[in-house]
């Protein structure tokens, strides 16, 4: 179907008015005339289908429709969750994991700034993890240069 046709069809097969372009397109193409013609006696079948009388429910038929919709209702995922037994236990399970998980992660990232914080001092990188290393606590200066020193002049590396 065409499209002046077929952006008008609707209102054309309604009779709601007058469409000058759709007839003219009709005249002139065969296959766009077959094919309203069709649907125009489909709707004259259609509306010979519809009831001489108007048929109304009766009054409560609304209400059983909705009682047997309210209890066919399938549960929701996060109903199931509230009601299992299993459910609620795995809930608890997961939170307590959680408080755990969360408290060690506190924990541990204060204790291993404080390490960090020490040993990544340029000093305490140079002077290297010699325990027997005096530590450079930059109250004499002259004898933290030569701890320095001494740790560069000793450091050996393998290049194999």
């Amino acid at each position: 179907m065409h499209e002046p046709v077929l952006g008008r069809l609707e209102d054309y097969l309604g009779g709601d008015g007058h469409f000058p372009d759709v007839e003219a397109h009709l005249k002139r193409c065969e296959s766009c005339r077959m094919e309203v013609s069709a649907m125009q006696e489909q709707a004259v079948l259609l509306r010979s289908l519809k009831p001489v009388r108007k048929v109304e429910p009766d009054p409560a038929f609304y209400a059983r429709v909705l009682n047997r919709i309210e209890t066919q209702t399938r549960p929701s995922v996060w109903s199931l969750f509230g009601e299992s037994l299993f459910a609620r236990r795995l809930a608890y399970a997961s939170t307590a994991f959680l408080v755990l998980l969360g408290t060690f992660l506190v924990s541990s990232t204060t204790e291993m700034q404080d390490q960090n914080v020490v040993a990544s001092s340029p000093e305490r990188i140079l002077a290297g993890d010699d325990v027997q290393a005096p530590p450079i606590t930059m109250e004499n200066p002259q004898r933290d240069r030569e701890v320095v020193l001494v740790n560069l002049a000793t450091y050996q590396q393998d290049y194999q």
